[in-house]
C-alpha cells in the first residue's frame, strides 16, 4: 500500500510505501509524526470514506438495472485505485480532525492512496438484515465460493428502507469486507503520549469531556441530530492520542480476552514479559497492577511502577487481547523510557510480530533499535557463518528479518526540479528511502553522521593534544 503526501504539515512532498516492517527516522520537527498520524487516520476511517463514495453508485446501479447483483470484478478490476483516489480526496477534508488542528493548517494538503493489484476474498460470504435480533430476515447478501458476484435478496424493500435508511450502506459494508479489507487492514496505535495516558487514564475521561464540550457548543436545532453531536465530539484531540487513551482506559474490561495472535503465537507474550520482567494483571479490589517475575515479589500499581512498565502497558495488552494477523501496529518512538538492552529486545519482539503476520510501523530516534534490526537482517542470510553466529548469540529463527520485507525512510530535504522553464529548483522536505543491504543491514545517515561526529570529537580530545 502506497501513500503519497503533498503539503502535509512539515512534509512538502513524500511517498511512503508500507512494508511488513516500516521505519521512519529523522531529526525532531521534520515530519515523522505527520506521516504516521496521516496513515493511521486513513486506516481508521477508510470504511466511512468508502461508504461515502460507494453508496450513491450502488443505489444508482440498483435503480437503473432493476436488479440487485453486483459483479465485483466488473466494478473494481483496474479501477480499485480510482476508488482509493476518491477516498483520499475526501480524507483530505478530515485532516484537521485527525490532527485536532486548525483547518487553515492543511489548506492544499493532498493524500493519494494506491495498491498494486486487485485481490478480494474468494471465500463464500453471507450476511443478513433482521427485523430485530430474533425477528424475520428482511434482506440477505451472499457470494458463492470463488465467485465475483455479490447478490442482494430483499424480502420487504419498503420495510428495509424505513428501518435501516436504505440498502446502500448494507451493500457497501459487504464490499468493504470482501474487496477492500485485504488491502486496508485494521490499525492499532501506541502514540508517544502513551506513558502519560497510563498514569492519568482514570482521570482522562475523553468520552464524557467530549460530550460536555459538544453539547455546550451545539445549536439547539442540532441537539436532536446524533451525527452532529459525534462530529462535535471529534474536536479537541488528535485521533491517535484520543484512541490511545480510550484503549488504555478500557484495559480492565478486555483483560480476559485472548487475541488471535496470542492464541497462535504464545511465545510472543513470553518475549514481551521478558522485556518488562513480569506481567500485567487485573486483580479484584486492586485493579490493574504490575507483577514482577518471581515468588513473593510485591505488586505495583501503574503509579508505583517504572516508566518502562507504563510505556509498554498498551503494547502488552494489544498483544495479549486484541492483535490478529493482518493488523497494522503503529508505535511512535518505542524506545521511550527503555534501556538500550530492552530496546534491542523490543526490536526482536517486533521481528517476531512481523513473522507472525502483523505489519509494524515505527518512528524512532534509536540507533540501538536500528542496529538490532540490522543484526536480524544480517543473520537472515542463512550462511554457515551466520547460522553459527545465530546459535552463539541465542537468536531464534522467528526473530530473523528478510530485508525484502523491510523499508526505512529518513526525513530530510532534496532538490526538486522546476516545474516550468525559467523557474528555479526548490528544496523540499520529504521522506527518503534508505538502502538496505542483506549483508550489512540498513544505512541510516541521520544517525551515522551524528555518531561519526561524536567519535571524531572524542578522538581529537584523546589524541589531538601535545604528547
Amino acid at each position: 500500500m502506497k501513500f503519497e503526501f503533498e503539503k502535509l504539515g512539515l512534509l512538502d512532498e513524500a511517498t511512503l510505501e508500507l512494508a511488513d516492517l516500516t521505519l521512519i527516522c529523522g531529526e525532531n520537527n521534520t515530519g515523522k509524526t505527520y506521516a504516521t498520524y496521516a496513515v493511521y487516520g486513513f486506516l481508521r476511517s477508510w470504511r466511512q470514506l468508502l461508504q461515502s463514495v460507494l453508496v450513491p453508485e450502488i443505489e444508482k446501479s440498483a435503480n437503473t438495472k432493476g436488479a440487485y447483483k453486483f459483479d465485483l470484478n466488473e466494478m473494481f478490476d483496474g479501477k480499485l485505485n480510482d476508488y482509493l483516489a476518491k477516498m483520499g480526496q475526501k480524507y483530505g477534508a478530515l485532516l484537521p480532525r485527525v490532527f485536532a488542528a486548525n483547518e487553515t493548517f492543511f489548506v492544499g494538503a493532498k493524500i493519494r492512496v494506491s495498491v498494486d493489484v486487485l485481490s478480494f476474498a474468494q471465500a463464500p460470504f453471507h450476511r443478513t438484515i433482521k427485523d430485530g435480533p430474533a425477528g424475520k430476515v428482511l434482506a440477505t447478501l451472499s457470494k458463492e465460493q470463488d465467485s465475483s458476484v455479490l447478490e442482494l435478496m430483499i424480502a420487504d424493500d419498503d420495510l428495509v428502507n424505513s428501518r435501516f435508511g436504505g440498502l446502500g450502506d448494507f451493500v457497501a459494508d459487504a464490499i468493504a469486507e470482501i474487496v477492500f479489507f485485504p488491502h486496508l487492514p485494521s490499525a492499532h496505535i501506541s502514540s508517544a503520549e502513551r506513558t502519560g495516558a497510563t498514569i492519568f487514564r482514570k482521570e482522562l475521561d475523553f468520552a464524557r469531556t467530549r460530550m460536555i464540550e459538544a453539547l455546550g457548543t451545539m445549536h439547539t436545532k442540532d441537539l436532536r441530530n446524533p451525527f452532529k453531536l459525534f462530529e462535535q465530539m471529534d474536536a479537541g484531540y488528535a485521533w491517535p492520542v484520543r484512541d490511545n487513551v480510550d484503549f488504555v482506559r478500557d484495559l480492565e474490561n478486555i483483560d480476559k480476552q485472548t487475541s488471535p495472535l496470542a492464541a497462535s503465537n504464545p511465545e510472543l507474550l513470553q518475549a514481551f514479559d521478558a522485556i518488562i520482567g513480569g506481567s500485567y494483571k487485573v486483580i479484584k479490589d486492586q485493579g490493574l497492577v504490575y507483577q514482577p517475575k518471581g515468588s513473593g515479589k510485591p505488586r505495583f500499581s501503574m503509579n508505583e511502577s517504572s516508566s518502562c512498565i507504563r510505556a509498554l502497558l498498551d503494547v502488552g495488552f494489544y498483544l495479549r487481547c486484541k492483535a490478529k494477523q493482518g493488523d497494522v501496529f503503529i508505535i511512535d518512538e518505542p524506545e521511550l523510557n527503555l534501556h538500550p538492552r530492552n530496546q534491542r529486545a523490543f526490536a526482536r519482539l517486533v521481528a517476531r510480530m512481523v513473522n507472525a503476520g502483523v505489519r509494524v510501523f515505527i518512528t524512532t530516534h534509536s540507533d540501538y533499535l536500528i542496529k538490532e534490526f540490522n543484526t536480524l537482517i544480517m543473520l537472515a542470510q542463512n550462511t554457515v557463518h551466520t547460522k553459527k553466529m545465530q546459535q552463539t548469540h541465542g537468536y531464534a529463527d522467528e526473530e530473523l528479518l528478510n530485508p525484502q520485507r523491510v523499508r526505512l525512510y529518513m526525513t530530510g530535504t532534496e532538490l526538486k526540479a522546476a516545474s516550468e522553464k525559467g523557474k528555479r529548483a526548490t528544496r523540499i522536505n520529504t521522506l527518503k528511502p534508505a538502502t538496505i543491504y542483506p549483508d550489512r543491514g540498513i544505512e541510516v545517515t541521520t544517525f551515522d553522521t551524528t555518531i561519526e561526529e561524536m567519535n571524531a570529537i572524542q578522538s581529537e580530545i584523546l589524541y589531538g593534544g601535545d604528547l
